[in-house]
């Protein structure tokens, strides 16, 4: 898609949320699934998105990445209204990549195939040149000597983060974590939320829907709680972690921080906190 410069009097392009959601809605059947999500993300901002199964939020990844049909209501990536089918699926990997629960590597394809596959056919990117960025992107997330093996030789971490390293192929603006680390076993979790907490710190624009409280409020620049298909509560990460406001949030956390170490406050450490002891 070509760049435009701004008319006068138009908002410049950093001014333009990275993600903006518009009073989503999306149903399968008669279940409800998202009820007038609205939403925005800046270029740059990490955001995470927490809340209990079952709450949209993988719904509400998948419907920003076009790979659900959306009810109603809108979604914008850079100002472009991505919804209306104007825009195809080659414009589309350019503004967003999406890192799924499952790996999904190509099988028969090895790491560096998996990593040179979409560039090659859907960018047109010269052979040589996807080649060479894949081996960077593998050095970038650690497993440049695994270019040649196969997925069924890395474990669940490594084929994760050459997941990671396959959407970031695209060279997308955005990218969406869909709870990257479900599907690993415990020791493994932490090779692949350093990868993203690396990409946090390079400054890439990301959606990340976690069930890791910790790592959620160690790398977020903004925290949504989402329930019932709605986002109940938002705030800065000790806003929601330390100090959360609905008592939605607090039930929820006060049933999963124990789980990971951490700490929120009962109601009554709330009243003590708002009023004195």
């Amino acid at each position: 898609m070509p760049e435009t410069q701004p008319r006068a009097g138009e908002p410049a392009e950093r001014d333009i949320p990275a993600i903006e959601v518009r009073n989503l809605s999306k149903s399968f059947g008669q279940l409800s699934v998202l009820n007038g999500i609205s939403l925005s993300v800046r270029e740059g901002e990490v955001v995470s998105v927490i809340g209990p199964s079952g709450s949209g939020k993988s719904t509400l990844a998948r419907c920003i990445c076009r790979l659900e049909k959306i009810d109603g209501g809108d979604v914008f990536l850079y100002g472009q209204k991505v919804n209306d089918g104007d825009h195809s699926n080659k414009d589309l990997s350019r503004l967003v990549g999406m890192i799924f629960q499952q790996f999904n590597l190509f099988p028969h394809l090895s790491v560096l195939g998996n990593l040179t596959l979409s560039p090659v056919k859907i960018l047109g990117v010269p052979r040589s040149q996807a080649e060479e960025q894949a081996v960077a992107l593998l050095r970038r997330v650690g497993l440049e000597e695994k270019r040649n093996a196969w997925p069924n030789e890395l474990s669940g971490g490594q084929r994760q983060r050459v997941a990671i390293a396959r959407a970031l192929a695209m060279n997308p603006r955005i990218m969406l974590f869909d709870e990257p680390t479900s599907a690993l076993d415990p020791e493994l979790v932490g090779e692949v939320l350093s990868v993203i907490a690396g990409l946090a710190e390079s400054g890439m624009t990301m959606m990340i829907i976690t069930h890791e409280m910790l790592f959620a409020r160690d790398v977020s620049d903004r925290v949504l709680f989402m329930a019932d298909g709605t986002i109940v509560e938002q705030g800065t990460p000790d806003q929601i972690f330390s100090h959360p406001e609905v008592p939605r949030t607090r039930q929820f956390l006060q049933r999963t921080l124990p789980h990971y170490g951490g700490d929120v406050p009962t109601d009554e450490r709330k009243e003590n906190e708002r009023h004195g002891p």
